[in-house]
């Protein structure tokens, strides 16, 4: 039989997927944000419609779930409710790709069987969970006015960009942390530890045509890897994750019931950690580095003051390598700078929520295989190839990009490397993921500096308490 919740999370990533690909680019849940909070939806209600059937866990609903399921148990009833919950709040969520969930679910229905009971009670535990996110604030949209002082966040000055992305999304409430989780401030301005990473972006993030350039062929690939950046083919980070993910749960050989739980858990702590990363992105205000390179000496910007002398850490004419417009092919299709402010980064965020999740996920499901303490390395390595660098995915001028398959020993690997990968893009400082220089330093780090200290916080959070509705006092500090 048809594994029901890998079955509609594929078809999740794909929504997210073809959402970011033209015709349908953007039109439903574009961008980091929006995506997250669809994916955290649909896993939501794909775990309560199969531990409705199956019991075994509390459901996340509570007093907000229907009525008790009430129609024959086993294997096809739990398919069923899994199957209707998912196809209703996708279909809610990217009504244009109705016919793809629709289409999702008969084939699932033909593998699996169907039981009617089980359809209606998945379909209304897929209204609940829309009907519990509506009006949470994600349909909130104000503008946002640029600041002129250092080092405040300015649009990107090489490409013509929209209004900053999700400047209220800091605002959207929250789905299962029991407390908003504190961010601490970036290394100050012009201090030694901001100069240090400033430093190495200017020398490690720029184009190739940069004088400063020192990025090696490892660490170009380390960049590309990881991007996802709302590519055509490609989607945004949630998918990403979602799919080193499901490859985990197949070496672990999860059954119904771990993927039910280690994805809902996953999609909803990412959810969370959009909410989080969003609300301290425009909070701190920071810079990205195409502006901050360029501005960082006293004579350049609009609150330049006169000079003749220029600081060796700015050049006014550098060029990141950029987040990487895949797949786009069309006339002036290039690298770009993501319209939100630097700090902290999301990826790092998302990432290490996500891979926080899977790490307690399976220490706790298996303590002796998996030993370690939060502030260890684990053993839960993977090999993955990314959608950036498939042997299919192509340059703006159309050189198709090689395959490569990466290894990772350990999910801590991912996590540190998928946060510094935006350094050799050029569009993060180092700090936006974290302080460390190192694996070990990450997992020991105490400062909550950068979004990898922030997403393990909320990963954390929600597998302790077990994935319930979010604390109503758990909103943002003023």
């Amino acid at each position: 039989m048809l594994d029901p919740i890998l079955h509609f999370n594929h078809l999740c990533n794909e929504a997210n997927r073809f959402d970011h690909t033209a015709p349908m680019k953007g039109t439903a849940q574009g961008g980091p944000t929006r995506s997250s909070r669809a994916t955290a939806m649909v896993h939501l209600a794909m775990h309560d419609a199969f531990f409705g059937v199956a019991g075994g866990q509390a459901l996340y609903l509570g007093a907000s779930a229907p009525a008790a399921y009430a129609g024959a148990g086993g294997t096809a009833a739990e398919s069923c409710a899994v199957s209707e919950a998912a196809r209703h709040v996708l279909c809610a969520l990217y009504p244009e790709q109705e016919p793809m969930f629709d289409k999702g679910a008969a084939d699932l229905a033909a593998a699996n069987s169907s039981v009617g009971a089980a359809l209606s009670y998945g379909r209304k535990i897929g209204m609940a969970i829309l009907k519990l996110r509506d009006k949470d604030g994600s349909e909130v949209n104000a503008p946002w006015i640029y600041g002129n002082a250092k080092p405040s966040h300015r649009t990107d000055p090489l490409n013509n960009q929209p209004e900053p992305l999700g400047s209220t999304w800091g605002r959207v409430k929250p789905f299962a942390v029991q407390t908003f989780h504190v961010q601490a401030a970036y290394p100050a301005f012009g201090s030694a530890a901001y100069d240090k990473d400033h430093k190495e972006v200017l020398e490690k993030g720029g184009a190739a045509s940069q004088k400063a350039n020192t990025r090696t062929s490892m660490e170009s690939i380390i960049g590309y890897y990881w991007a996802y950046d709302g590519a055509k083919g490609l989607g945004t980070p949630p998918r990403l994750y979602n799919q080193i993910v499901r490859l985990i749960a197949a070496n672990m050989n999860n059954t119904w019931a771990d993927n039910a739980r280690l994805f809902a858990m996953v999609n909803v702590a990412m959810g969370d950690a959009g909410i989080h990363a969003w609300h301290y992105k425009y909070a701190f205000d920071l810079w990205r580095p195409v502006v901050g390179v360029r501005e960082y000496d006293s004579n350049f910007g609009a609150d330049a003051v006169g000079g003749q002398v220029v600081n060796p850490l700015c050049d006014p004419f550098w060029r990141p390598l950029g987040a990487p417009k895949t797949n786009d092919t069309a006339p002036g299709a290039r690298a770009f700078t993501p319209p939100f402010p630097a700090y902290p980064s999301g990826h790092a965020t998302f990432g290490a929520a996500a891979f926080e999740i899977v790490r307690q996920f399976y220490k706790a499901k298996d303590p002796v295989t998996f030993s370690f303490d939060d502030d260890e390395n684990d053993n839960i390595g993977f090999e993955f190839v990314s959608d950036e660098l498939n042997g299919s995915s192509v340059d703006n001028d159309g050189a198709l990009r090689t395959r490569h398959v990466r290894k990772f020993t350990s999910l801590g690997d991912a996590i540190f490397e998928n946060s510094i990968s935006r350094i050799y893009l050029g569009v993060h400082w180092r700090f936006d993921g974290t302080s460390a220089k190192s694996i070990k330093k990450m997992l020991e780090a105490s400062d909550n500096i950068g979004g990898v200290p922030l997403g393990r916080a909320i990963a954390q959070d929600i597998f302790a308490s077990g994935l319930v509705q979010a604390n109503p006092l758990a909103v943002p500090p003023v």
